[in-house]
């Protein structure tokens, strides 16, 4: 090899070293860039919410004060990712991630870069979400489609611990006001500053808790997540079944099935109703099958209890106002009445008797016997059996 080549390739080898640390110097210079307009961005944002303090009453009653937006969602992902990530949680496709909320909740409305869903209408969709809720609730689902994750809307305070990671910003709160006054000072709004609310700590791990085990559960199929949140967070999970018809997972129908059961009169039957049928956002019931379907998988001790249950559900309509036609009351009484048919020979002749009239067997020809194919066979031979009222 000539002088002249070692020469050129020398020089060309040092030229490509100084390129490289010239971008390496550049990004991490970005990176500090980046992270420091995003902690500055996370001190205003801090220090607005101590402003308004943790909690505010207006004449004893709670009030909600602070007017939350989309800024203070956003300003709390980075610290809510570092806490799933430290914990275990691994981010999955958003292909896989959509999927998943499409078969879990059914409806999510896309606003930007998030899917949202309103905690007291999964139907609603407005035209842009108001994060401020006059009433103080922070029950909404939101999920970042660019993280892969579920979460709530939380204040800095309750998701880290600002006195530790920003005390400048904390030292402030002495001095910010324990009252605010609205309408020319003649009504007087008090503040609790995130510092004097003695459980806080307990609150933030609690709630750092519910979102790790929620994302792991939902996204990561985590069977511990899922025992965790069967003790902590049962609202959370029954919702799941109950508001959005989720029955996929058989472990998670089982227990929030045996948490419904009916027993006596005492019993919440809507709150059983919301397990065996549902009203889409196209304003149609749903009755859901797969769930009748799993409790005639189960062995016969089993059987027995969805069956009696199913017997105290029976007459719940009966008498009862209600916003449904009559072909909407006749197809949920009649899954009921074929499946309460099916679960037991003890209870063969204690459903059907009660649908045997022309009325009924004209809306069951009418809607094609529900598509069961035994339908018709199981409800000629038990419906005249046992007790012999008709609804």
């Amino acid at each position: 090899m000539s002088k002249t080549i070692i020469l050129f390739l020398a020089i060309s080898l040092f030229s490509c070293n100084n390129l490289q640390k010239k971008e390496l110097s550049s990004n991490v210079g970005s990176r500090k860039d980046s992270s420091k307009k995003s902690n500055t961005e996370i001190e205003k944002i801090l220090e607005r919410q101590l402003k308004a303090g943790g909690y505010s009453t207006y004449y004893d009653t709670d009030y909600a004060f602070y007017e939350y937006d989309k800024t203070d969602l956003d300003i709390s992902l980075p610290p809510i990712i570092n806490l799933l990530f430290h914990y275990g949680y691994k981010r999955i496709d958003e292909e896989v991630f959509i999927k998943k909320i499409q078969t879990i909740f059914g409806v999510a409305n896309r606003y930007d870069d998030i899917f949202y869903i309103n905690s007291f209408d999964k139907c609603f969709k407005p035209q842009k979400i108001n994060y401020y809720d006059l009433d103080g609730f922070r029950k909404d689902l939101y999920f970042s489609i660019e993280n892969k994750i579920i979460l709530n809307l939380y204040s800095l305070p309750e998701i880290i611990d600002y006195q530790k990671e920003y005390p400048e910003i904390a030292s402030k709160e002495f001095n910010f006001p324990n009252e605010v006054t609205r309408n020319g000072n003649t009504e007087k709004i008090y503040l609790t500053k995130w510092k004097d609310i003695t459980d806080l700590a307990e609150q933030r791990t609690k709630n750092i808790s519910i979102l790790v085990n929620r994302n792991k559960y939902l996204f990561n199929d985590s069977k511990a997540s899922f025992v965790w949140l069967k003790t902590h967070d049962k609202f959370f999970l029954e919702s799941l079944v109950k508001t959005f018809g989720y029955v996929q997972d058989k472990d998670l129908l089982k227990w929030v099935l045996e948490k419904n059961l009916l027993k006596n009169g005492e019993d919440d039957v809507e709150e059983f109703a919301k397990i065996l049928w549902t009203r889409n956002c196209d304003n149609k019931i749903e009755v859901h099958k797969e769930v009748f379907d799993f409790m005639l998988t189960q062995n016969e001790i089993e059987r027995e209890k969805y069956a009696a249950s199913l017997l105290l559900f029976r007459d719940y309509y009966k008498n009862k106002g209600n916003d449904l036609s009559f072909s909407e009351l006749t197809k949920i009484r009649a899954i009921v009445c074929y499946y309460g048919t099916k679960m037991s020979d003890n209870y063969f002749y204690s459903f059907f008797p009660y649908l045997h009239s022309e009325k009924y067997a004209e809306e069951f020809k009418k809607n094609n016997y529900y598509n069961i194919s035994d339908f018709k066979e199981l409800y000629e031979d038990a419906k005249y059996g046992g007790i012999n009222e008709p609804y």
